[in-house]
């Protein structure tokens, strides 16, 4: 799954994307990226969800 977001990217001010994939196992949450489309940088959503909340 790919999915255009309207973030820029904190490292080279670039659109970033959103990518992941569904859990197979029950025991596991999906996981998901914003992932930079000019410089690749990458971060996961979790992580940035706490540095939005505790900010």
């Amino acid at each position: 799954m790919k999915i255009d977001i309207p973030l820029s990217c904190p490292k080279c001010g670039g659109r970033m994307y959103s990518i992941g994939y569904e859990a197979t196992l029950k025991i596991l949450r999906p996981r998901i990226w914003h992932v930079c489309k000019q410089c690749e940088f990458s971060r996961d959503v979790e992580d940035f969800k706490r540095t939005i909340c505790c900010a």
